[in-house]
């Protein structure tokens, strides 16, 4: 699916990109942004696409465009419908259903014909613990690091069955500071290197393992 509708700079909200794939993504707000931060973070989800598709709906005898926020595409293995998305502030939407249902129901309709979901995303389904799970670790993405020690960390993770943070730190502490072991631990967590489960606190009792994609 292609982009429909250029998003244009604005003075009233807060505009810009999310680096993806090797290219980046537009959005108009930071709760489309932090919608952004989590759906770029996921592995089965294998396209994102803003302003996907124009629609007319029909309201008081007269005809109008729509276009949501965003189109997502998973994996095939998920078995996930494509989602068309749109993202609003909770108390905005709800103040104003009556005046967007129409649109809204346009789009149901639209996206039943074509074999997508329709979704709208306020606060409570974007700031949830993976969102602040992605954030925290993104700010380790800069460490710095030595290859030698993201081997040891990936040779001692596969030697548990289901290892926990705390059991690598146990084991690795004599070889590599603590401090330091935490933090790429962390770094390794956000680029994926090590897999986990993103709606669980992490802390030393989180577990771990190797993403295969990482050794094919």
């Amino acid at each position: 699916m292609k982009q429909s509708r250029k998003i244009k700079p604005t003075r009233i909200s807060v505009s810009g990109r999310i680096p993806y794939k090797g290219n980046s993504i537009q959005y108009e707000s930071t709760l489309e942004r932090d919608f952004l931060i989590y759906f770029t973070f996921l592995e089965n989800v294998i396209e994102i696409v803003p302003q996907p598709v124009t629609i007319k709906f029909e309201k008081n005898n007269r005809t109008y465009p729509y276009t949501p926020d965003f189109y997502i595409e998973f994996d095939k293995s998920t078995d996930k419908k494509p989602l068309i998305v749109e993202v609003k502030p909770k108390e905005l939407w709800q103040e104003n259903w009556r005046e967007w249902s129409v649109k809204w129901k346009a789009m149901l309709s639209y996206c039943k014909e074509h074999g997508y979901q329709f979704r709208i995303f306020d606060e409570t389904r974007i700031h949830h613990l993976a969102f602040q799970n992605i954030v925290f670790l993104s700010k380790y993405f800069r460490i710095s690091y030595k290859e030698s020690e993201v081997e040891l960390v990936l040779e001692t993770v596969s030697s548990f069955s289901n290892p926990t943070i705390g059991n690598v730190i146990d084991v690795l502490s004599g070889k590599i500071e603590k401090d330091h072991l935490k933090r790429l631990l962390y770094f390794m967590m956000y680029t994926k290197k090590i897999r986990f489960d993103l709606f669980e606190p992490i802390d030393e009792k989180l577990v771990v393992c190797l993403n295969p994609k990482e050794f094919n």
